[in-house]
């Protein structure tokens, strides 16, 4: 007697927080379920850090129109009152010169070209950038949306497990009341119960870090909760591992921003050696005469620079120039083997994955269901024992867990897959 009571007892202290916070935890507030394309789409419109690379993009466009022109002209009006210079107007009077003038320098015309071809580079690799960020806010999308998936299937198994746990104690303590059950089963079944019931509260922790960060990346405020919807399904690839490197070299937009830096480079060393070309510049002068600029005298100036300290000033720029080319190259070619080794990266990690979940699909989990409901039956009839029904819980729980992590490492690392070859790879 002494001892039901003790197990009773010991029963109810277990249970009751185990309860308590199963209860607190099932009264959260339900939100539509959306689906992935939408939050790409909402986080497409209103990413901060997509907006900033967007406002980059648009202000090395309008740098580009500054080297479109000649510089601006100047205008010059000379007044003079020098008693030699003077000119002597009606009735003996001495009026002052006066006299106006325009200049314009204009560029060595290759220099303009040059300068053009440069700034429209770098709006190209700005613009390309821009497209990477794109990508790149895509991939922590989809990255968060199947963390937060993996998190919220595992609070789902282990509620449904803690629903078939608590049949396990009904069972125990029907076979504990006639003496089939010891109270070390009893024992054990409820501290498997609080167990997983210290599970839930984890992954339920988890599963709101996980929320709060796709809500940041979709630009939403922390308060508005997100319902994903199911996970897309894992299929097979119709390209080759080599054919996502060719991919990837070729539209990857991070790749093809360097690449189009290697060209700004290329462009400033030709301007830098075009700098010892000279520059013109154009001038006329009016001088009045008789009050009047019309009946005046009028002079025309050519002239050009001479670029005669080009060894401290010419050369500098070009030495400048040239370690730039060479620092562009070497930056391309380290993107380049950066870009080739995560596409063969992410395509191993999403081929692994994807052969793990069609092994669990195709049986494991089914076999793995199917003995623990042969197992229950089993020590409900007294053929088995709890520790044979425990383990094979267990081992249906892990299976399954390992199964949905399987599922979203698939997707990430496809995420990452469709970032490194700049699109989307499954339709």
């Amino acid at each position: 007697m002494r001892q039901s009571i003790t197990a009773v007892m010991i029963i109810m202290l277990l249970a009751a927080p185990v309860f308590a916070a199963d209860a607190g935890l099932s009264q959260q507030p339900a939100a539509p379920k959306v689906m992935l394309g939408a939050l790409i789409r909402e986080a497409l419109n209103n990413n901060p850090r997509l907006k900033a690379a967007q406002y980059r993009a648009a202000a090395a466009r309008a740098r580009v129109a500054l080297f479109r022109d000649i510089p601006d002209p100047m205008l010059e009006y000379e007044y003079d009152r020098i008693t030699p210079g003077a000119l002597m107007g009606d009735g003996g009077k001495i009026v002052p010169m006066r006299s106006l003038a325009v200049s314009q320098q204009i560029p060595f015309p290759t220099k303009l070209y040059m300068r053009r071809k440069a700034a429209q580079k770098e709006f190209d690799a700005l613009e390309k950038e821009y497209k990477e960020t794109e990508r790149g806010v895509v991939k922590d999308v989809k990255e968060a949306y199947y963390n937060l998936f993996l998190d919220r299937r595992k609070v789902a198994f282990i509620r449904d497990s803690l629903s078939l746990m608590g049949q396990f104690v009904d069972v125990t303590n029907k076979k504990y009341a006639v003496k089939k059950a010891g109270q070390q089963d009893v024992l054990r079944a409820q501290v498997e119960y609080s167990r997983l019931s210290n599970t839930v509260i984890l992954y339920e922790k988890e599963s709101r870090i996980a929320e709060s960060l796709l809500i940041s990346l979709l630009g939403r405020k922390d308060d508005v909760a997100v319902d994903i919807s199911d996970a897309d399904p894992v299929t097979e690839l119709a390209l080759k591992e080599e054919d996502i490197v060719t991919l990837a070299k070729k539209d990857r937009p991070e790749l093809g921003s360097v690449r189009d830096m290697l060209a700004k480079a290329e462009a400033d060393r030709s301007l830098s050696q075009q700098e010892f070309l000279p520059d013109i510049t154009l001038k006329y002068k009016r001088e009045e005469k008789n009050s009047s600029f019309r009946n005046g005298e009028w002079t025309g100036m050519v002239g050009i620079n001479v670029p005669l300290w080009f060894w401290g000033k010419q050369m500098a720029g070009v030495r400048e120039a040239r370690a730039n080319l060479d620092a562009a190259k070497a930056d391309y070619t380290s993107a380049e083997n950066s870009v080739v080794f995560e596409a063969r990266s992410a395509f191993a990690r999403y081929e692994a994955a994807r052969q793990l979940v069609a092994i669990y699909e195709t049986g494991v989990l089914s076999q793995a269901e199917a003995a623990v409901i042969t197992a229950r039956r089993a020590y409900e009839s007294g053929t088995l024992g709890f520790l044979e029904l425990l383990d094979s819980l267990r081992t249906l729980r892990d299976l399954q867990m390992e199964y949905f992590e399987a599922v979203a490492q698939a997707q990430v690392a496809l995420a990452d897959l469709e970032q490194t070859v700049g699109g989307d790879l499954v339709k």
